[in-house]
């Protein structure tokens, strides 16, 4: 707390919980350090405080004359004050005049606790004149502290069982990975065996990668890192991707039956939100069906509500939930069974993610489920998301949902220079390039690439630039390409997916950020948009 600056303090609680008070209405000032600060102690009931409590225990902002007012205090500008609600109390007042950031929900996160257990101090000292009362408070007290014990002995036995889960779930795909790789060493495989080798790596991948961004994405909102970025997109269009993939997960199970349902007329229908989002959440939800689904069906939709906002649907007939796991499914760590015999694997983050990400793009989630018949899922995007009644007709859109696109691309007369010193990542951005005809050329670190864009020999028309290399990094790389050629794309493509990181490519001089593993189809949009420049 030093480092904040405080230089005022001041709890106020409600005449009408104060025994014996002659008032009814209206807030007591029972404590304030320095007490100059204040022009009364006695205050009235303020639309201000009720409309800044609605939605929250606690809110920070700047001092204007209307917050000074609302609470008689004398100073009446400059500074960031601090309120916290005390129960049913009153509210408690921490004021600095410093020109510093108001306070983020995780600053004061870490006072909520304290505050919490010194309002239910004071809820006992102000009865303590009354027996009754204060055993009634004590009593309270005592089970209010044994639940808030129950709840956190429970947490940390979430979070054990999490840990010992999640070791499990990045094993099992890492050994299928590493187990079939030194298959395929092996000389005398014949193509079939290759092939399903080959599979089972991708597919062990897949898996592995979804588990890392889920926990990336997961840590990333709960720092208040995660962004978003609102475009328009066509919904049967994504709906089709989705089910796209999802026969190919699916091509196995023959016990399984998959329904794709869309709205009568409505192809042209678009929606404004984070798209790469809306597909995360969509993949997320189908995930959980298929997991808890045998055999059976499972179906994806959407409606169209009485607002003109389109409703997300995913159904199953897989085992449901009973009334007791539905009130903690959106519970970060929760699982249907989290056990050392349990019978789904997960690592119970996919449902906390999806509520989480739905939230971000200004929407809500719900269900209902019955034990043994099911389960369905809804979700809108209001708010953030909108619908637009016109097609777009982008070359661009389409190509970037079809990777057999990218073969159509024709970029013989273009040079694309790749700085990565990792060889299989230059490797693998090479293969993709190569499908387009470009001439790729090779810098193994930011030195190289300084050199062979300042020659300009042969004419070099886009930068990959990864951004931890040796010699000289991505990052001054960057600054010193475009002080000489300011005109040369540069295209930072990087495992590095902070948005911070970001923030700094782009102010060194970037043009654009992918983030690895590289999405081909990602690559091909933003070659199309930047190779079209040169």
């Amino acid at each position: 707390m030093s480092r904040k600056n405080l230089e005022f303090g001041g709890v106020w609680i409600r005449n009408y919980s104060i025994p014996y008070s002659p008032k009814t209405t209206g807030y007591t000032v029972i404590y304030s350090q320095p007490q100059i600060k204040l022009s009364q102690t006695l205050i009235s009931d303020s639309n201000f405080l009720d409309q800044c409590f609605e939605d929250s225990d606690s809110f920070s902002i700047q001092l204007t004359s209307e917050v000074a007012d609302a609470i008689s205090f004398k100073k009446k500008e400059r500074g960031i004050i601090t309120f916290f609600k005390l129960q049913d109390l009153g509210f408690l007042v921490l004021y600095s005049s410093a020109k510093v950031k108001v306070w983020n929900q995780i600053e004061q996160r870490k006072l909520k606790n304290v505050i919490n257990k010194f309002a239910v101090s004071v809820k006992a000292c102000l009865f303590h004149e009354k027996s009754t009362l204060d055993l009634i408070t004590i009593s309270k007290t005592q089970k209010e502290l044994e639940k808030a014990k129950k709840v956190a002995e429970e947490s940390n036995e979430l979070k054990s069982a999490f840990l010992s889960n999640i070791s499990h779930e990045f094993r099992t795909p890492l050994n299928a990975i590493i187990g079939f790789s030194n298959l395929l060493k092996e000389n005398n495989l014949d193509k079939a065996d290759q092939n399903k080798f080959i599979q089972n790596i991708l597919s062990s991948s897949s898996k592995l990668m979804k588990m890392v961004n889920n926990l990336l994405y997961v840590s990333k909102m709960d720092s208040n890192q995660l962004n978003f970025t609102l475009d328009f997109f066509n919904i049967n269009a994504i709906l089709r991707e989705v089910e796209s993939y999802l026969h190919s997960q699916i091509v196995n199970k023959p016990e399984i039956e998959f329904k794709l349902v869309l709205p009568v007329n409505s192809e042209d229908l678009q929606i404004e939100s984070d798209r790469e989002k809306v597909l995360q959440i969509l993949d997320s939800l189908l995930d959980n069906a298929l997991k808890f689904t045998k055999c059976g069906k499972v179906e994806l939709g959407y409606y169209i509500d009485n607002n003109s906002i389109p409703v997300f649907y995913i159904r199953d007939t897989g085992i449901g939930m009973s009334k007791e796991k539905q009130a903690s499914i959106f519970e970060a760590f929760r699982q249907l069974d989290y056990e050392a015999n349990r019978k789904f694997e997960g690592s119970g983050l996919g449902l906390t993610l999806c509520k989480k990400l739905i939230h971000l793009l200004g929407g809500e989630i719900w269900f209902d489920s019955e034990e043994d018949l099911g389960t369905n899922f809804y979700f809108r995007l209001s708010g953030s998301g909108k619908i637009q009644m016109d097609l777009l007709n982008s070359l661009t859109s389409k190509s970037d949902r079809n990777l057999n696109a990218i073969e159509n691309l024709k970029y013989s007369e273009k040079n694309i220079l790749i700085a990565e010193d990792v060889k299989s990542n230059f490797n693998y951005l090479n293969a993709i390039i190569e499908l387009t005809d470009a001439t790729v050329i090779w810098a193994k670190n930011g030195k190289d690439a300084i050199q062979i864009c300042n020659h300009n020999n042969p004419r070099i028309d886009l930068v990959l630039m990864d951004i931890r290399m040796p010699e000289v990094d991505g990052m001054e790389a960057i600054k010193q390409i475009k002080n000489v050629n300011a005109t040369i794309p540069v295209i930072v493509q990087t495992a590095y997916a902070m948005n911070s990181e970001r923030e700094e490519c782009l102010k060194a001089g970037a043009d654009q950020f992918i983030s690895k593993p590289i999405d081909p189809r990602k690559l091909m949009k933003i070659l199309q948009e930047y190779l079209k420049k040169t």
